[in-house]
């Protein structure tokens, strides 16, 4: 992914970072945004194709988060 493109969730790449992901040894923490929501989310640069936003996905127990 290119910063500015859309992944197939509609979240947008605004930037990357060098920072190391704490859970994918060779992963980049990219930076997200929804503009449903309007919020800006972290990623890792390995899931970015397809994340959708934690702020309004169902979380663990299947309610949304917002």
């Amino acid at each position: 992914m290119e910063v500015g493109n859309l992944n197939c969730n509609g979240q947008k790449l605004i930037r990357k970072t060098e920072q190391k992901s704490t859970t994918h040894p060779s992963a980049r923490i990219w930076v997200m945004f929804c503009p449903v929501c309007q919020k800006e989310y972290g990623v890792n640069s390995c899931d970015a194709h397809h994340r959708r936003c934690p702020y309004h996905d169902k979380g663990a127990n299947g309610e949304p988060l917002i």
